[in-house]
């Protein structure tokens, strides 16, 4: 008998259930405890959220979240944080992830929702041919006591640092990521749920390591900075390893000050940095940080619902003024000659008989729009056509971030 025709359609609040299940199971995670179903019931926005459905049987889906993310240069732009995007493993090769990205992206583009959708990728190669380009990356770190040596900027011993129950800083959590959220492309504003979420401390979050612990740096009794962090036993001898998430401070000084705690907790020999910019400060102040086997990978992927609207959104480093020919097959009304004129405050973006200066697939779009992406690059690669002379290299500067963009937490 031949495979049935599977559909996509929005979900009630009952088949949430399921939804989570089926999660579960193609990310081949065990069954929640209630207090994480509890938890993924407040992620999920029910109106947001879809099912794959084979006859009556809910064998997929996916979701999204409601966000707001920095562009260059501190400005903020509402995206569709698409995530949760599940199939089970009987399920598979037959279409229905195209099913579902196009019911989103078409959904999005017809109720002028959000101009730009965005993603994390637990298969990069998939989400290309959908228009998802590669945005930001991320450095990950394993630095050994023996060279975790730094160079501290003046000051450094002027901050104290205390440990605190993770729960009752969330209102520090709060201050100082908001403090930063502005200052680079990439990062996510977040709900006071979601800091509530970092500090839950959940079994399912802890993979064999300690409970969360927090450490608050302060100076002249003003708080100035915060770092969360875990341990584990690694070996005889009490050899440990400590994985240390996001860290935040008001100045270098601070910064430092958390960081040299966090290398050198006693009985712990390797320290675990999940992830931090490209050009993270950290990097500069570790006397050996070729031997903390840096590691570059993919962060977050970027697509236009709307070409004009997502780069009207944002500001330009230098005047542009560009035509550019876009293609884009997943979704047509993007198609075409759009004339790009912007500088650091503002832009306009409308459609144009104009001769194109730059060929372009929206992907390649996506890739650039944070900054951490040039247009050079991509050219350089064969991704891009010029027509005109000069108009790749005027575009790379104008789209051009001081800081790399980066993300700052996963959804």
């Amino acid at each position: 008998m031949p495979a049935s025709e599977l559909s996509v359609r929005p979900l009630s609040e009952p088949e949430l259930s399921r939804f989570i299940e089926v999660d579960n199971v193609a990310f081949l995670d065990g069954p929640p405890t209630p207090e994480m179903t509890e938890w993924q019931r407040r992620f999920l926005e029910l109106d947001r959220t879809i099912g794959v459905f084979d006859g009556q049987a809910q064998v997929g889906g996916a979701s999204i979240f409601t966000m707001r993310l920095t562009v260059p240069e501190g400005r903020q732009v509402p995206i569709a944080g698409v995530s949760w995007v599940n199939m089970l493993p009987t399920h598979r090769r037959r279409g229905a992830l195209t099913k579902m990205m196009r019911h989103q992206l078409h959904d999005l583009h017809e109720r002028g929702a959000e101009p730009v959708a965005s993603l994390t990728a637990s298969h990069p190669a998939i989400y290309g041919r959908y228009g998802y380009g590669r945005a930001t990356y991320a450095v990950t770190l394993t630095i050994k006591r023996e060279h975790n040596a730094l160079r501290l900027p003046p000051g450094t011993d002027d901050v104290t640092l205390r440990l605190v129950d993770p729960k009752s800083a969330i209102e520090i959590c709060k201050e100082k990521y908001s403090q930063h959220v502005l200052r680079r492309p990439g990062m996510l504003e977040k709900p006071h749920w979601w800091y509530e979420y970092d500090v839950a401390d959940l079994p399912e979050m802890r993979d064999g390591q300690s409970s969360l612990r927090m450490v608050v740096a302060e100076r002249d009794g003003a708080t100035v900075g915060y770092a969360p962090y875990r341990t584990k036993p690694t070996g005889p001898g009490h050899q440990g390893e400590a994985n240390v998430g996001s860290v935040y401070a008001d100045d270098p000084a601070a910064y430092a000050a958390l960081w040299r705690m966090l290398l050198n907790v006693d009985l712990v020999n390797t320290v675990v940095v999940g992830s931090i910019p490209m050009d993270d400060p950290l990097l500069a102040m570790l006397e050996s940080a070729r031997y903390a086997d840096p590691t570059v990978k993919d962060n977050l992927y970027i697509r236009f619902v709307d070409v004009d609207r997502a780069l009207t959104a944002r500001t330009y480093a230098t005047p542009i003024d560009v035509v550019f020919e876009v293609a884009d097959e997943f979704c047509p009304w993007n198609a075409g000659r759009w004339r790009l004129v912007g500088d650091e405050k503002g832009a306009t973006c409308e459609r144009t008989e104009l001769a194109a200066d730059i060929g372009v697939d929206v992907r390649e779009l996506g890739a650039i729009y944070l900054g951490g992406v040039t247009l050079r690059a991509l050219a350089d690669a064969g991704q891009v056509v010029e027509h005109t002379t000069g108009a790749v290299r005027a575009v790379s500067k104008a789209f051009a971030s001081d800081v790399q963009p980066w993300l700052s937490l996963g959804f």
